[in-house]
């Protein structure tokens, strides 16, 4: 394709084959000088032609509307023609009206104003042949002075035109290099700022890194001293007095489980009126059945004969083997030490207590959680950046495969304007 080194008679100006994104700027110029390089003083030449053309139409019209018809031509005609022509010289009019001179000469502008000028030339007399007839033949002179003026604003319109015809898909790619180029810049930017937040990422997680390292082995050497291994001895030592006091629980419950069905059945005869506890009695099997422990507490052991003596003494309490069985029970809890279960348990809630506040208010455990929470807040921001590296990682890449796609369009473009090969050079941040 040689349009590049033929236009219009000019000697052929050499194009680089390869060209520096940087540079193209300076290449499009020299492109647009080879492809345009007439278009202000053709424009110029058009515009004057295109002016005078519309001064002479305007005058042509004016005549054409004061003029008298000479012409024989029936009633029929002349009546028409008449009305007609009034409509005629009104459209003109507006057609010349339309006809406004760019005040620049590039080629957006030359293009946009030949596509108007031509539509609004298209039908200069209207589209009713019948009146078009009959004004010419009324006034056929006038008529054939309009048409002569409306052909010389169409040679100006053509001669306005002429640098840029043949040239259409060499403008389309002029208008594309600029819009491509920007498109590539703004990649390029986003890239080099997805580079840095990426970097910015795989920095803080080396800082976190080690600082989680560090947390790690400060833990270690904590847990490895002294002041913790004493610490931990106490907490091992309450986990055995809590799980010895537990036991302890375990044995009051199970030492009073035989009578929960007994103690029941009292209280719901009570409750009915069958029976009347004293109050002290009342109170005393609500406690053994809700918390054997605590209940021992209280005079318990006045409260269990209390309980016997009332079975002995009305058979109708309990029946049968049940009875039996609650005598025999109550006999034998009355004949165990209670006293000595109530101060043992007494001494390991006391231990246990002693134990928890020396343990709360150890300052070796209150440093051992700071440092925790601080390893676990290192933790979780390591985790954060690893996601936000992982996404700087894959938009990246999404960046990457866009602007290679838009070196292609913008390589076709420039071998497109050019009519070879263009090689475009492009640094990838």
């Amino acid at each position: 394709m040689k349009w590049l080194s033929r236009l219009r008679g000019r000697e052929e100006i050499a194009l680089p084959t390869t060209v520096a994104f940087e540079e193209l700027d300076a290449w499009l110029a020299q492109v647009s000088q080879s492809l345009l390089g007439d278009l202000s003083a053709n424009a110029e030449q058009g515009y004057t032609a295109i002016r005078e053309s519309r001064a002479r139409l305007r005058q042509r019209v004016a005549e054409l509307e004061t003029a008298d018809s000479t012409e024989q031509v029936p009633d029929r005609i002349v009546k028409i023609g008449l009305t007609s022509r009034k409509k005629m010289v009104k459209h003109l009019e507006a057609i010349t009206e339309k006809v406004t001179l760019p005040a620049t000469s590039d080629y957006h502008t030359i293009i946009a104003f030949h596509r108007e000028t031509t539509a609004a030339l298209e039908f200069p007399f209207g589209k009713s042949r019948t009146n078009i007839y009959c004004v010419r033949s009324l006034f056929p002179n006038e008529i054939k002075e309009i048409i002569t003026e409306l052909n010389h604003l169409r040679s100006g319109l053509d001669l306005l035109i002429a640098p840029l015809q043949g040239k259409e898909e060499q403008l389309l790619a002029l208008e594309r290099v600029p819009e491509l180029a920007a498109s590539i810049e703004d990649l390029r930017a986003e890239l080099v700022r997805e580079r840095q937040h990426h970097l910015q990422q795989e920095n803080e997680l080396t800082t976190l890194n080690q600082r989680i390292e560090a947390a790690r082995k400060g833990l270690q050497t904590l847990e490895a001293g002294e002041e913790w291994q004493q610490f931990v001895a106490l907490e091992r030592e309450r986990s055995a007095l809590k799980a010895e006091l537990g036991e302890l629980e375990l044995n009051v419950q199970k030492l009073f489980a035989p009578l929960s069905k007994p103690l029941t059945l009292l209280m719901k005869q009570d409750e009915s009126g069958r029976l009347r506890l004293a109050q002290a009695d009342r109170r005393a099997i609500l406690s053994l059945l809700e918390s054997p422990g605590e209940a021992l507490e209280g005079d318990v052991t006045g409260s269990l004969t209390s309980i016997k003596e009332l079975i002995e003494s009305d058979p109708t309490v309990l029946k049968d083997r049940k009875r039996e069985n609650a005598l025999s029970w109550l006999a034998k809890l009355l004949e165990l030490d209670l006293v000595s279960i109530v101060e043992k348990r007494r001494s390991l809630e006391s231990q246990i207590t002693e134990l928890s506040t020396s343990c709360a208010h150890a300052t070796i455990r209150q440093e051992k959680e700071e440092r925790e929470r601080a390893l676990s807040a290192a933790q979780e921001q390591r985790t954060q950046a690893q996601d936000e590296r992982e996404r700087a990682a894959k938009r990246i890449a999404s960046l990457d495969a866009d602007l290679a796609h838009q070196k292609q369009f913008l390589g076709a473009a420039l071998a497109d304007l050019a009519g070879k090969e263009i090689k475009l050079v492009l640094e990838v941040p």
